[in-house]
């Protein structure tokens, strides 16, 4: 599928397990009974999918590519071909996934069915991946954004990152467990996790902002240069090296919760691509996921309403040392011990059994090198997690 030439200005986004988001609005769910939808809507959707229609929104230049298939896949490409966004895809033999989005009006639940996607041949992805390297002009500035279909391996997010930071780009990469875990290898520009999903990455719950600055920390550590957690209603932390931006959010009433972070990200590149500050950066982003939640669906967010609320953000700058801080982890935490890095057992389920001891580790790539040669890695100290 052919597109005209990206301008220097363009923001390109990768999703690999795009989706058509259906979000049905009931009076009333009512199990084993026949419910009337009160209103139906249908979105393109996939992180960075959803990232290219805030983009969009917000007035800047987007490229999107993606993996699509079947009749679903058709309906994602019209969708976004409806709102302007040029997309780049490579169609596989299985179908693109449709989730659910039900909004219940009785108590304002939301409830979300998230399908599984396609299975997705090593080929298949190598072609996406020379799909992406081949665009002339190159954007400079990329977002790789939600989960890997079944079939893909989890260092294709990183292996991607390398490709295209060796040229010259950055690299945000927002996602989750392994892949999000394995991408960081590649040390991306800057990374896009919740309060929970950074909990996840370091391998232990994060209770306080400064627990969550001190895991921020780590990450930076590893040669990722920002790290933006997205807080819900409590705002936001932008961490460099040099500096911690907090900003807060406006009061507003929630609808929905649907690509509140895909909406932040889509703001907070589209400012740094303008060469604005970081400051200037988290003020957009913060405002552009709290538009998005005010709602129903998957609307995402809105630029009059983004506009509106950038004024009301409040951003509070600080030097890296003034930050308070913590202990990095835990000092009772085990560690990995192919790696090092300290896990939680109650948040980890990466393990392995080796003479009657089990091991836990941060990731599958780390089980995988222990299992590899366990009578090496089980001799080093603090290895013991728990004993069957």
């Amino acid at each position: 599928m052919s597109s005209k030439p990206a301008t220097p200005a363009t923001i390109a986004t990768v999703t690999m397990n795009p989706s058509i988001d259906q979000h049905i609005l009931i009076d009333r769910l009512v199990k084993d009974d026949a419910i009337r939808a009160r209103e139906i809507r249908r979105d393109p959707g996939g992180k960075g999918i959803n990232v290219s229609r805030a983009l969009k929104e917000l007035g800047a230049e987007t490229l999107a590519f993606g993996i699509t298939g079947g009749g679903a896949g058709y309906i994602v490409r019209a969708l976004l071909h409806e709102r302007g966004i040029r997309f780049e895809t490579v169609e596989v033999g299985e179908e693109t996934r449709i989730n659910f989005i039900v909004t219940d009006r009785s108590d304002g639940t939301q409830t979300r069915i998230s399908s599984p996607g396609p299975w997705v041949t090593l080929e298949e992805a190598e072609r996406l991946r020379d799909l992406v390297l081949a665009h002339r002009p190159a954007p400079a500035w990329w977002v790789l954004g939600g989960s890997l279909p079944r079939g893909i391996p989890a260092d294709f997010y990183a292996r991607l990152i390398r490709a295209l930071q060796g040229r010259g780009a950055r690299c945000f990469l927002d996602a989750d467990d392994d892949a999000l875990k394995i991408g960081i290898e590649a040390r991306p520009y800057g990374i896009k996790p919740n309060d929970d999903e950074l909990g996840r990455l370091v391998g232990r719950r994060l209770r306080s902002e400064a627990e969550i600055l001190a895991a921020a920390r780590e990450v930076l550590d590893s040669g990722v240069g920002v790290v933006a957690v997205t807080l819900g209603e409590r705002g936001a932390l932008v961490v460099t090296s040099s500096s911690v931006i907090h900003t807060l959010t406006p009061a507003v009433e929630v609808h929905s919760k649907v690509g509140a972070g895909d909406s932040f990200l889509a703001g907070f590149v589209h400012a740094l691509s303008r060469g604005e500050s970081l400051e200037a950066a988290a003020r957009l982003a913060t405002a552009a996921g709290t538009a998005a939640v005010i709602h129903e669906g998957t609307q995402l967010c809105r630029r009059e309403d983004v506009d509106r609320l950038a004024v009301q953000v409040s951003v509070e700058t600080r030097p890296a040392a003034a930050a308070a801080r913590v202990a990095p982890f835990p000092r009772s935490l085990p560690r990995d011990v192919v790696c090092g890095t300290p896990v939680d057992p109650e948040l980890v389920s990466f393990h392995a059994l080796y003479q009657g001891v089990s091991y836990r580790f941060c990731s599958l790539a780390c089980q995988r090198r222990f299992e590899s040669e366990p009578q090496h890695y089980a001799e080093r100290p603090a290895a013991r997690v728990e004993t069957p």
